[in-house]
């Protein structure tokens, strides 16, 4: 039984259907037109319009059809603190000085902020979008930049968050699913949360989506009649994200139903941020406007491409083979079975090993997690606990296994094995080292800032790389790293959200110098880093037991976003068997199959099963070849805090060509239901029907309606119909577990081939896939 049919709740048969992230928005091809006059603003797009008075310095956002989609306070407060009292913090808005336009900028600026300084910044209106840019603060007096706040008004002592939609949508919110990456105004939710980063500081446990660099939202006319509230009164979306990294700490503050997005620099504590004189501070925005939020994310990132600031990922051959092979990782049998940290040991690293073999699993890539290593920093295994640990690796390449291995490569437990000491690693303000503990282990973070640090790291890399020949590289870090309150560089031009890009240029670079086809994998949603990334993973759905497979579908929701950018989705499991197969059915659509699960029984006490295994082997035929794509989610409902962000079955487009279909059918099969009508795009709509879930691929580039060749894994016993453009006939050639196949000739009769899955043979065994030859 799949997921969604297993939770109640994800049960509609009603459907929102969101358009694939490459569907064009559509631009005006000249620049929108700017009427401003001394008291206000507005401006005209191709599909929004912005508007700005100065009498309450307000800008509203408006979509096509004149809907308010988010307004918010214009003027940026600047939380200071005088140099010779640091502690005795000042935040004082200035007032209007006025605006003005230059090239398709409007140009804003206050004077007496803070007492006596000024404050410019400008909003830019191209035909990619709306473009806000780094803040001018000029300040005769002493004093240090503690923080900057977007979107805020100061009174007294009293801060209010003023930017305003009905629903704020914000990706990794929490790694869990306990609360919506969807907040609703209603909720008053009250917590300031990592847009960048992250790290382990009080709040929500956030670490998978970061850094994610941007969020979204969209309002609803409550004026509107209640029928027609989330039609009519449904507004288009935004999504406002990073252009460039600022030099402090990203969150966003949410308080009942507003927010502030805001950067955290302490130049109180670290001196880098300070008057007198003129300081820039902030960074680009982007803001990009779509029929709904998933367009408006995919907007951001078209954004940011064809302005030449990203640019889409592009790998070998060899490299994007090695990132869509199926994986097989040790972490989940190692949390089971308490083999984490120092109990990780060659004896039960080579009984996982024979237990997936033994199981028939073919995952092509085997992955060793944490902590393989005898001292975190060093990049070498433990002689201790693995006497013949490279012997073993050789072992899996002899047996047809790629690598992969998991490290957090600026951890550093001993400075001196390095040659390096505490002077050498991030410190505290009062000088002292910074001291990390997890897992029972405490250590440092190299300071790689400094170049002696820098050296030692990337060489270290290096022979990481060229010793142990890993494929893939599990990378585990930017959380790692503290938040710029409690410890900072020797070297501030890298604080805040730039730190992370320092890191990543030094050990990435070093270790492609070694081998440019290492696959290199992480979690980040957002698009400044592609340089680095190669594959994103939904790592780590611990804290959704008992529904992994409602968190990682909502997960690939987002990261789905990425296959137009080159970056396809690892699908890891959660710690269960029972919700791994809807799993996997949800991540061959945006990239390919993973599993961490415990063959000799998981948290549920459920044990490896043929079928499980089946399921698993037949959806890695099923894996396209191809890193770029676009996909099509549909049957969601994006304003609802459980279903949205959420898909119940999945288009892939690779050239224009629909090459994967991922489909669930509604609970109610009705004429005209999505089972007959699939969607209301065209591209989708009638190319398959069945009664069940199934999953039908092309085996090469073409269509799955034009290919001559098909990968079909049903989920029951059952009719399928798949729409056909091309051939007669085909030869159907259905593979059962163990190597058993049935083979058969179907004819194609009116464009139409219908199989006719059976999930089990005559003795038992289970189906894997159905391949299907087109004559």
């Amino acid at each position: 039984m799949n997921a969604f049919d297993r939770r109640a709740f994800l049960q509609v048969s009603a459907s929102a259907v969101f358009a694939a992230a490459s569907n064009k928005l559509v631009r005006a091809a000249s620049a929108p037109s700017i009427n401003i006059d001394s008291a206000s603003i507005s401006v005209k797009g191709a599909d929004y319009s912005w508007e700005y008075t100065q009498t309450d310095d307000t800008f509203r956002l408006r979509d096509a059809r004149n809907r308010l989609i988010v307004s918010g306070k214009l003027q940026p407060l600047v939380v200071v603190a005088p140099q010779d009292e640091p502690n005795a913090r000042q935040c004082l808005p200035g007032r209007p000085m006025g605006h003005r336009v230059e090239q398709g900028r409007v140009i804003f600026e206050y004077g007496n902020v803070n007492g006596a300084a000024r404050l410019s910044y400008a909003w830019r209106f191209d035909e990619q979008g709306i473009w806000t840019e780094p803040i001018e603060y000029e300040s005769t007096a002493g004093q240090d930049v503690v923080s900057l706040h977007y979107f805020a008004l100061q009174s007294q002592e009293k801060r209010t968050l003023t930017l305003h939609s009905s629903y704020q949508v914000v990706p990794g919110l929490l790694s869990g699913s306990a609360i919506s990456p969807i907040v609703g105004e209603n909720e008053h939710l009250d917590e300031s949360v990592w847009l960048g980063r992250g790290s382990f500081i009080p709040g929500l446990s956030q670490q998978w989506g970061l850094p994610v660099h941007y969020f979204s939202g969209f309002s609803i006319d409550n004026a509107a009649a209640q029928r027609r509230m989330y039609t009519e009164g449904r507004s288009d979306a935004f999504a406002c994200g990073l252009a460039d990294l600022p030099g402090g700490d990203l969150f966003l503050q949410l308080f009942e139903g507003r927010s502030s997005l805001w950067i955290d620099y302490r130049s109180d504590l670290w001196k880098h941020y300070r008057g007198p004189g003129r300081l820039t501070l902030g960074a680009t925005l982007f803001w990009a406007v779509a029929p709904d939020y998933y367009q408006a994310i995919a907007g951001y990132y078209r954004g940011l491409l064809d302005a030449g600031i990203i640019r889409r990922h592009m790998n070998s051959e060899r490299k994007t083979a090695i990132s869509l092979t199926p994986q097989f990782c040790t972490w989940g049998v190692q949390v089971e079975r308490n083999k984490t940290g120092a109990h990780l040991d060659e004896a039960f690293l080579s009984g996982v090993y024979e237990e997936l073999k033994a199981a028939g699993m073919k995952a092509g890539l085997f992955s060793i997690d944490d902590k393989w290593e005898g001292t975190y920093g060093n990049l070498e295994h433990s002689a201790e606990r693995f006497p013949h640990f490279e012997r073993f690796l050789e072992r899996l390449r002899a047996d047809g296994y790629r690598i992969g291995m998991w490290a957090a490569l600026m951890r550093c437990e001993r400075p001196s094995d390095l040659g390096l000491t505490e002077s050498q690693m991030l410190r505290l303000p009062d000088g002292k080292p910074y001291l990390a503990e997890f897992g029972g282990s405490r250590y440092y973070i190299l300071d790689f800032t400094q170049s002696e640090v820098a050296k030692v790291l990337g060489d270290l890399a290096r022979r990481f790389v060229r010793r142990y020949k890993p494929d893939l590289l599990k990378f585990d870090f930017g959380y790692e790293l503290p938040a710029v309150g409690i410890a900072a560089p020797l070297d501030k031009n890298w604080t805040g959200e730039r730190l992370m890009m320092k890191g990543l240029e030094v050990v990435i670079k070093a270790m492609r110098e070694e081998n440019p086809d290492l696959v290199v994998m992480y979690y980040n949603l957002s698009p400044l880093f592609l340089d680095y990334f190669d594959l994103h993973s939904p790592d780590d759905l611990y804290m959704a037991a008992g529904e992994y497979e409602v968190e990682a579908n909502r997960r690939f929701y987002f990261s789905s976003l990425l296959g137009p950018l080159g970056i396809p989705t690892y699908g890891s499991s959660g710690y269960d068997w029972a919700s791994a197969p809807s799993i996997w059915f949800d991540s061959v659509a945006v990239g390919t199959l993973g599993s961490l699960n415990d063959f000799k029984g998981d948290e549920q006490g459920e044990t490896v099963t043929a079928e499980f295994v089946a399921r698993y082997n037949g959806l890695a035929q099923t894996v396209r070849r191809t890193d770029t794509f676009e996909i099509l989610p549909f049957d969601t409902v994006s304003e609802a805090p459980t279903l949205g962000a959420h898909a119940r079955s999945w288009a892939r487009f690779e050239s224009g060509q629909l090459v994967l279909l991922a489909y669930r059918p509604p609970a109610a099969v009705e004429e005209g239901s999505l089972s007959s009508s699939r969607a209301a795009d065209p591209r989708v709509k009638g190319m398959v029907r069945a009664t069940a879930p199934v999953v039908v691929a092309s085996k090469n580039g073409q269509s799955i309606t034009q290919g001559e060749g098909l990968a079909v894994v049903p989920y029951d016993s059952g009719e399928i119909t798949i729409r056909r453009q091309a051939g007669k006939s085909a030869e159907i050639v259905s593979h059962y577990f163990g190597g058993a196949i049935t083979r058969e000739q179907v004819p194609i009769t009116d464009g139409r081939l219908t199989l006719n899955a059976q999930l089990h043979d005559r003795g038992g065994k289970p189906l894997e896939w159905i391949e299907v030859g087109i004559v």
